[in-house]
């Protein structure tokens, strides 16, 4: 408990001040040169709004819920919006993922007419459509999170504040779970993947890209080249470490809802379990205060 609330302190610190430096360096005015990169800034600070979210909500009722166990002093609105807002947070942050990638992958395959085409409009209204979708996906856990009041000791009326997932059948809890692991992190990082080696190959084959060019594409700035260079390397830094902090609470999470016999679903899950699950949450959370430190070492957001 000692580890982690310190190692939860340190994450939202970190977290806070850079998501908050991030959208004011995001949202500042920028040069006419850089007008290219506006659909780009306007994804990040999005995702930097997802981030601040978890870091504000998440992680003080996670670190308050380490130091008192029962769930009494939350009541059950938090207990409802907590799990929501963190898997919306989470799903629009992946999903801005996405998009960014498409983004650079089109800017580099069609320079030409990716500012024409990334509008700001389309990008105000394609940030509105993560947001539902996230909201759409994740709208059972408002309902299915609940308090609930377990016994101390057998036969005596002491009761237990927890709150939990309560489902009328545990095979709709399993494919559910299962279902927001393909959804929101199977199927966006193995597409993001993909989208970003082709645009990185794109970026680093000077030669093969010249030939495919037109004229005008040609004379492109070394300049801009590096620009681009620099916001691919960020953009693949922030799918690693999307695909590396939120992996290991989610096979934990499935192989706890598989492998729990059903009879014992009421039963508290093995002490390695009770032990690295805290872990990997933290791990999991720990995303939205690592973000910006790509913004800055690797997009070089801070210049």
């Amino acid at each position: 408990t000692i580890s982690l609330t310190a190692m939860y302190l340190v994450s939202f610190v970190v977290g806070f001040v850079g998501n908050i430096m991030s959208i004011r360096v995001l949202t500042r005015k920028r040069p006419s040169r850089a007008s290219s990169l506006s659909a780009t800034r306007s994804l990040l600070i999005n995702l930097a709004v997802c981030d601040l979210m978890v870091v504000c909500v998440c992680m003080p009722i996670t670190v308050g819920n380490l130091i008192y166990k029962a769930w009494v002093v939350y009541g059950d609105f938090l207990c409802r919006a907590v799990p929501f807002i963190q898997a919306v947070s989470v799903s629009a942050s992946v999903l801005s993922l996405t998009v960014i990638s498409v983004n650079r992958y089109y800017s580099v395959h069609n320079p030409l007419n990716a500012r024409s085409f990334f509008t700001q409009k389309r990008i105000l209204s394609t940030i509105l459509v993560v947001w539902l979708l996230s909201s759409g996906i994740c709208m059972p856990l408002i309902f299915m999170n609940r308090r609930d009041e377990i016994g101390v000791v057998e036969g005596l009326p002491l009761v237990f504040s927890i709150c939990r997932e309560i489902w009328p059948q545990e095979r709709l809890k399993q494919a559910y779970n299962f279902l927001l692991f393909c959804a929101l992190y199977c199927l966006p990082v193995l597409f993001n993947m993909v989208i970003c080696f082709l645009t990185v190959r794109r970026l680093w084959s000077r030669g093969s890209q010249l030939k495919e060019s037109s004229a005008l594409n040609r004379s492109l700035p070394a300049s801009r080249l590096k620009i681009r260079k620099k916001v691919a390397q960020m953009v693949v830094a922030l799918v690693l470490l999307f695909a590396i902090s939120w992996l290991p609470v989610y096979l934990m999470d499935i192989w706890i809802d598989f492998n729990i016999p059903k009879s014992l679903q009421d039963v508290t899950p093995s002490p390695w379990i009770l032990q690295l699950r805290p872990f990997a949450q933290w791990l999991g959370l720990n995303n939205s205060s690592l973000n910006p430190i790509c913004y800055c070492f690797v997009g070089n957001l801070y210049r």
